[in-house]
C-alpha cells in the first residue's frame, strides 16, 4: 500500500507540475507600422512585447520568438520596459501578400501573433492587428 500511495504522490506532483509549464501567458504586443503598405522598400517590421505584472521581459529567451509561428526576428533588445524585436519586412511582406490575395487584393485588416518562450519554459503569446494595402490597388 505504501508503495501505492508514494507512486500516486509522485505521478500527481509530475501532472502539478507539468500543468504549471502549460500556461500561456497573455503578452502586449504593439506592431509597427501600423499600416504597412506592401510595396514599400522599408527594412523592418518591429515588434514591441509587454508580459503581464510579475513577469519580466528580461526573462525572454529571445531566441523562442516567433511571428505568425514563421519568422525569427533578425535581432531584438530591451528598450523601456519592452522586447522590441525586427522582422525582416521583405519575408513577412512576401507572406502577407497571400493574405492580401486571400481577402480580395486590395486592402485589409490582420491579425499577426507573436509567441515564445521565458527562460523557466513558461510560454506567451499576443496579437496586433495591422492594415495591409497594395497602394497601387487602392
Amino acid at each position: 500500500m505504501a508503495a501505492f500511495l508514494s507512486t500516486l504522490v509522485l505521478f500527481s506532483f509530475h501532472l502539478l507540475s507539468q500543468s504549471s509549464k502549460a500556461i500561456t501567458l497573455a503578452a502586449a504586443v504593439d506592431i509597427k507600422p501600423n499600416t504597412l503598405n506592401l510595396n514599400m522598400k522599408g527594412r523592418w517590421l518591429t515588434v514591441y512585447i509587454g508580459l503581464p505584472e510579475g513577469y519580466n521581459v528580461t526573462d525572454i529567451n529571445q531566441s523562442t520568438i516567433m511571428l505568425e509561428d514563421l519568422f525569427s526576428p533578425e535581432w531584438s533588445n530591451i528598450e523601456c520596459g519592452m522586447l522590441m524585436a525586427k522582422f525582416d519586412a521583405s519575408t513577412v511582406i512576401d507572406y502577407l501578400w497571400g493574405q492580401l490575395y486571400h481577402m480580395g487584393g486590395r486592402r485589409g485588416v490582420v491579425d499577426l501573433r507573436i509567441a515564445g518562450q521565458l527562460i523557466d519554459g513558461t510560454q506567451f503569446s499576443g496579437s496586433d492587428k495591422i492594415t495591409i494595402m497594395d497602394p497601387i490597388k487602392n
